[in-house]
């Protein structure tokens, strides 16, 4: 076996392994069977528990296509050219090479990540989001320093684009949302820009260049 494959082995299960030791958060959705009489008081609920799913991004979010359009993600082809971030920090259009995972239908947990421009543009948005989606902050230039989204706190500020720049965008506050679908898109450079934010390709592990050298045996 060569040096190289003996490489990407050892990065697969390195990343299988920090996969595995994340604790993966469950959601209960309960209802109530008894309520007592004459009241709004539940005397009894009936719950069920599943393991939250990998959910990334809902298919209202949006990309920018090469040819400036902004598309959600639901509408995205496969070999479709979208607007990334590279390593140098430079605005680049990469194809749409697949997606990590993807559902169509079904309704799934996000964070609601909402935005805005610390500048006269007097501009906000909002970003739909998993919490254990790898998000970059705005001081991140070599993109070494990803975290979670369920990590960003208000005040924290993450790159933005506008008009092909990218800006500072500073965060106002964090809610919850349920949204339809999910879609994990996945570029060469593992980078896109989901509703006008950078982030990465990658969940779960909070390490965007281990994920990143080893979703090369995906490409070969």
């Amino acid at each position: 076996m060569s040096v190289l494959s003996t490489s990407f082995l050892c990065l697969l299960l390195l990343l299988f392994t920090c996969i595995k030791s994340q604790n993966l958060p469950y959601d209960s959705i309960c209802d109530c069977t008894s309520i007592l009489s004459n009241s709004n008081v539940c005397l009894q609920y009936t719950c069920i528990t599943k393991r939250r799913e990998q959910t990334c991004f809902p298919g209202r979010s949006t990309v920018i296509t090469e040819n400036g359009l902004m598309k959600p993600l639901s509408n995205i082809e496969i070999g479709e050219c979208v607007l990334v971030i590279n390593k140098e920090n430079k605005l680049i259009y990469e194809s749409i090479e697949g997606f990590i995972h993807l559902k169509r239908n079904g309704s799934f947990s996000f964070l609601l990540i909402n935005i805005e421009i610390d500048d006269h543009r007097n501009i906000t948005t909002s970003l739909f989001i998993s919490s254990n989606h790898l998000i970059f902050l705005a001081n991140d230039t070599e993109l070494k320093n990803s975290l979670f989204a369920s990590q960003l706190q208000s005040g924290d500020h993450i790159k933005y684009v506008y008009k092909n720049e990218i800006i500072l965008g500073k965060i106002r506050n964090i809610d919850l949302t349920i949204e339809e679908g999910y879609y994990a898109p996945l570029t060469p450079s593992d980078t896109i820009k989901i509703d006008n934010v950078f982030v990465s390709n990658y969940a779960s592990v909070n390490n965007y260049y281990l994920a990143h050298n080893v979703m090369k045996i995906y490409r070969w």
